[in-house]
């Protein structure tokens, strides 16, 4: 009987011991699923927090991107409207001064005449050199009707229409016997130029002083861009074989004048 109650303590004690392995094992592993959960979660919660992390970043850089770009349009909008007003500016001043160069050629201001000569007055003595080599004065031409006209400068638009529309009807001029002869304060080269580039059929005579057109009234002062200035009155005179003044045309409308001149003469289109 002893040694039965000792064999049933012995095997009780197994049992109780086996029943605390298993009970701590099962504690362990309960642990180690648990930590190993608590780790899963920091893992994920770390990946989620550096995904934020790098979607702000990749936010944050995409906006610096926008604005670096929209920095950099305008501020090149900025600069084509800087470079576009710079450009406006310089056509303007250029423009300006154009029209100074052609007002007053840079020459000394002579004392005015009180206004262009009137139909029956003799023209006034001249003599220029011309483009085409030769001279004309009042005593080469007496004799022969002419035309005489005085305009700004070579090479400007008004001054360019003029020439051509006198071009485009110098067959009829000359068919009236008439000479046609352009005054303007340019130099011969530029007047050669002038004439070959637009295949004049007529001389362009060279008042570098302004003298000649001093003498036939054609200069006086001119308001231009809010500036008063002296310079070339566009005006045409028609002189008559005997050098006396028969029709005056003073200050002069480019569009049509050519052909107004003809009119004068006893014929038009």
């Amino acid at each position: 009987k002893k040694k039965t109650s000792a064999k049933k303590k012995t095997s009780a004690k197994k049992k109780t011991s086996a029943k605390k392995k298993t009970s701590a094992k099962k504690k362990t592993s309960a642990k180690k699923k648990t930590s190993a959960k608590k780790k899963s979660t920091a893992k994920k919660k770390t990946s989620a927090k550096k995904k934020t992390s790098a979607k702000k970043k990749t936010s944050a850089k995409k906006k610096s991107t926008a604005k670096k770009k929209t920095s950099a349009k305008k501020k090149s909008t900025a600069k084509k409207k800087t470079s576009a007003k710079k450009k406006a500016a310089t056509k303007s001043v250029g423009a300006a001064q154009q029209l100074d160069l052609a007002m007053d050629m840079g020459a000394p201001e002579p004392e005015l005449p009180a206004g262009p000569l009137q139909v029956g007055e003799a023209a006034p003595e001249f003599s220029l050199e011309a483009d085409d080599g030769q001279t004309y004065s009042r005593e080469s031409l007496l004799g022969q009707r002419y035309v005489i006209y005085f305009y700004p400068r070579d090479n400007t638009p008004g001054c360019t229409t003029e020439a051509c529309d006198f071009r485009d009807l110098g067959p009829r001029f000359s068919d009236r016997g008439v000479k046609v002869l352009g005054v303007s304060p340019d130099s011969l080269t530029s007047h050669g130029r002038f004439r070959a580039k637009y295949d004049l059929d007529f001389p362009l005579l060279a008042d570098t002083d302004r003298q000649v057109a001093t003498a036939f009234g054609a200069l006086g002062e001119k308001n231009m861009y809010g500036k008063k200035r002296i310079g070339i009155i566009r005006s045409t005179f028609v002189v008559g074989s005997d050098g006396n003044i028969e029709t005056v045309f003073s200050p002069v409308r480019v569009k049509g004048h050519a052909n107004a001149v003809l009119e004068a003469l006893g014929e038009g289109s």
